[in-house]
């Protein structure tokens, strides 16, 4: 039996405001699924964190469509005072009040439970415009620039890649095994552009596939998450990964050739 059932995909389209049992039990299960996956994640030290407040660890707002919606979303990404000092460093201020910290703002992987999917993503929004142009910044580098690929290649053909906004999975997406040949995935980042684009790297499943049954999501979405985070920490960016001088040069060279 698949964990989460067909009942209760369809129940987001109702909400919590309808006092839906199907929504109640969709909820329950993600947090359930977070406090089974969250001590792996500990215990193979992934520097990933969900949301600190306990009642908001679930929530309906996800990265890739920044309003509340039909879904469920359970996102991991850096630690409060990491966050805190990246959006500081955004010119972003007053952030001691509860909820004062945008998650959009940051690389998130999320799972996200949809009428239509249940996905597991890496989401860097356009909103998370710092990390973005750290990202940039370190493909300006060739050796980086080769990592990334291999950073891809290591992972399952089965990915989706792309550049879309929604919840949905957009047909303009590659899969990673188209992602393998010549250079499409060169000429696929020379077009993203920093403050625009969302960058999306997941897996998508449809209603209870056989990936999500309940002998066997947990450990789909262990490795799944496992395989994101080395693309998470490839872009993050920590006083240690540091690339913005980079992309600073990049921006200025392309100001005197269209000056």
């Amino acid at each position: 039996m698949s964990y989460f059932l067909v009942q209760e995909h369809q129940a987001l389209i109702a909400g919590h405001g309808q006092a839906n049992v199907d929504f109640e039990g969709a909820y329950n299960k993600l947090l359930e699924l977070h406090n089974a996956v969250y001590p792996r994640l500990r215990n193979h030290n992934l520097d990933l964190h969900p949301r600190w407040q306990k009642s908001s660890i679930i929530t309906q707002e996800s990265a890739a469509a920044l309003e509340q919606s039909a879904t469920l979303v359970l996102p991991y990404f850096r630690s409060r005072e990491q966050a805190e000092m990246v959006e500081r460093l955004m010119g972003k201020e007053q952030m001691t009040q509860p909820g004062g910290l945008d998650t959009y703002r940051h690389p998130v992987i999320e799972l996200r439970l949809t009428p239509q999917a249940f996905a597991i993503e890496l989401i860097l929004s356009p909103y998370a415009w710092w990390d973005q142009q750290n990202f940039i910044g370190k493909l300006e580098l060739p050796h980086h620039r080769a990592t990334f690929r291999r950073l891809l290649m290591q992972m399952d053909a089965d990915y989706c890649f792309g550049f879309w906004h929604g919840l949905d999975l957009c047909e303009m997406h590659l899969s990673n095994g188209e992602l393998r040949r010549g250079k499409i995935l060169d000429e696929w980042m020379d077009t993203f552009a920093e403050g625009q684009d969302w960058l999306r790297v997941g897996r998508w499943y449809e209603p209870e596939a056989v990936e999500l049954e309940r002998s066997a999501i947990l450990n789909e979405v262990f490795e799944t998450v496992k395989q994101l985070n080395s693309l998470y920490q490839f872009l993050l960016w920590t006083s240690n990964n540091n690339f913005q001088s980079f992309y600073e040069k990049r921006q200025h060279y392309a100001r005197r050739m269209y000056a």
